[in-house]
């Protein structure tokens, strides 16, 4: 805190809002009402030049007469007075000292000595610190009409407390007066939580001004020489104090009335408005039922709408592949086709029974998933991460079989239980079987194909819906009909197979099996060899392709010695794998393990 001097006089700070708060007040000049609404705190700033000259004039002596101008310079100037406890009783016996030498002994006498003093002004300024916490919401809501408004009343009621302590340390009065206004005032944490009409506006400004007026007169009364004698020797005249402490209740006590009425009021709009509030919500919520089963309705109807929408179109999937069938001419399904009974004939013909005299043509080696295991190249096949072709060729022992008259291949076993493995893993493989029986027809390559072709349509068949015209174009088509050699043909519907390849995006690892191919009416090299440049020619696409291809070389040799660098890593072939007599000791195991 800084001294009492000119430099207070003059200030042009000014805020125009309260801590985000609802402003009372706005400056001065902007708005006529709130300009007549603060003419009596105007008055009081306007007094403040007068009052300071005489307090100047009159307090010359006094040391340490510090003036506030902040609600936090003033609560320091209290915290200074309630801790300074020998200051403080040494500057109140100075004060009766001050009035006259002749009566210091009569009135130190009569109020029990400088204790009593002392006890009197502690008190005083704990009823003052209380006062000034009640009235400074006043303050802080004049202050959003300009910070001279703060100034003024806390500068006032610092030279207040500086002239009762070092003035009237022993008249406790002045303080009784200070506790009856400070129950006066509205019980409100903060006065800036109030709704300001203008009622209330104007009792607050007045109620601004009176205080000042008060600490103002209270501050000369207790100044005046005259009046110290008055008060030394008997009772003081009045200086119309008590009237204006009255005239500061009957205005506290018109703000109390005014916030009650007004927070009634606002209660009952609020109690209004809650009501109406509810009966919105009730009408909403009512609403919101009302729409959350349209809303069921609509999905459920949506829902039908939509499996009714997929069951057509998968009755149309299924007609469209049906057309497309016919178009090609695949007999679909077929022996060739029929895993089960494929894998029944070659059990008949392949039957693992123990040895003895009325089957004695068994005593060689069966194809089963642990030979097959034994096998490096199927090993590379199955772990490529590519697409590839595993060529399993090798001669059947003419007593190789159960009987005679089979005419299947000892490696064909193969073929069934690596297609069943595939399946028990989730994956998709297509199979074909050249031999199925021993008296079955034999098919061109390119049926074959068609038939591979056709099974894997059929596991997602709405690729003809986009599909379905190309495709039937170039069945249709004079090159297709006419095909000048069976190599063209093959490399036809390779084609075709590729483009349905590529639609199977989310099958995942495709798996083609083909047994006895050397059984097809084509040369064999051209339809194998037209085999490894398809395989060799995914790359890079969203598919794997791993085809698995047996061959029986007494009714058709493949060479692969002029495969090049790209397809002999993605051919696996082992060929010459032929069906061995097993040795006496073998037998044996074999009999031991039946």
């Amino acid at each position: 805190m800084e001294p009492l001097d000119a430099s207070l006089l003059h200030t042009d700070t000014a805020i125009d809002s309260i801590d985000g708060d609802i402003n009372w007040f706005t400056k001065p000049g902007i708005d006529n009402t709130n300009d007549q609404l603060l003419r009596p705190a105007e008055e009081a700033v306007h007094g403040r030049n007068g009052f300071r000259q005489k307090m100047q004039g009159l307090l010359k002596g006094t040391s340490d007469l510090q003036a506030a101008k902040t609600k936090e310079e003033l609560e320091q100037q209290i915290k200074k007075y309630q801790e300074d406890d020998d200051s403080l009783e040494d500057r109140a016996i100075a004060a009766m000292n001050s009035a006259t030498q002749s009566h210091n002994n009569y009135e130190t006498n009569r109020n029990s000595g400088g204790k009593k003093v002392g006890r009197i002004a502690q008190l005083f300024v704990k009823r003052f610190a209380d006062f000034m916490q009640c009235y400074s919401g006043v303050i802080e809501v004049l202050k959003g009409a300009g910070q001279m408004y703060g100034i003024v009343a806390y500068e006032t009621l610092s030279i207040f407390l500086v002239v009762i302590i070092n003035k009237g340390g022993n008249d406790s009065k002045i303080g009784d007066l200070l506790g009856d206004l400070r129950k006066s005032f509205p019980q409100l944490s903060d006065w800036k939580k109030i709704y300001p009409t203008v009622s209330i506006k104007t009792l607050v400004a007045e109620v601004y001004k009176q205080v000042i007026d008060f600490a103002r007169d209270a501050s000369l009364y207790f100044t005046h020489f005259s009046t110290r004698l008055w008060r030394a020797i008997g009772r003081p005249p009045s200086m119309g104090i008590d009237n204006t402490v009255g005239a500061i209740r009957g205005k506290l006590a018109a703000v109390n009335a005014e916030a009650m009425i007004q927070l009634h009021k606002r209660t009952k709009n609020i109690d209004l408005t809650v009501q109406e509030s509810h009966r919105e919500i009730k009408k909403l919520k009512d609403l919101n039922d009302v729409l959350v089963a349209s809303y069921r309705h609509l999905q459920e109807d949506y829902q039908a709408f939509r499996e009714e929408i997929t069951e057509r179109e998968r009755l149309e999937d299924i007609q469209r592949l049906e057309l497309f069938k016919d178009t090609l001419k695949i007999s679909y399904p077929s022996p060739e086709t029929d895993i089960t009974a494929c894998n029944e004939v070659l059990n008949r013909a392949f039957r693992n029974t123990p040895h003895s005299p009325k089957s004695p043509k068994i005593a060689h080696a069966q194809m089963s998933l642990d030979l097959l295991n034994t096998c490096d190249e199927y090993l590379r096949w199955r772990n490529l991460s590519q697409s590839c072709i595993l060529v399993l060729s090798g001669r059947t022992a003419s007593d190789g079989r159960n009987s005679h008259g089979y005419t299947n291949s000892w490696l064909s076993p193969a073929t069934v239980q690596v297609t069943e493995e595939e399946r028990n893993e989730g994956r998709k493989v297509a199979y074909y079987c050249c031999h199925p029986d021993i008296r079955a027809e034999s098919h061109q390559a390119k049926d074959v194909l068609l038939s591979l072709m056709y099974q894997i349509l059929e596991w997602k068949p709405d690729v003809l819906r986009h599909k379905n015209q190309s495709f039937l174009s170039s069945i249709r088509s004079e090159a297709w009909r006419e095909s000048a050699s069976d190599k063209e043909a093959i490399n036809a519907v390779l084609r075709m197979l590729r483009e349905v390849l590529r639609e199977l995006k989310d099958v995942g690892i495709i798996t083609i099996v083909v047994d006895r191919l050397d059984l097809c009416e084509d040369e064999l090299f051209i339809v194998m060899d037209a085999l490894v440049d398809f395989i060799g020619s995914i790359v890079d696409e969203s598919y794997v392709v791993r085809m698995m291809v047996v061959l029986d070389p007494a009714h058709g040799y493949w060479d692969a010695e002029n495969l090049g660098a790209k397809n002999a890593e993605r051919v696996m072939l082992r060929k010459d794998w032929n069906q061995r007599q097993l040795s006496p000791l073998e037998m044996q195991r074999k009999t031991q393990s039946h």
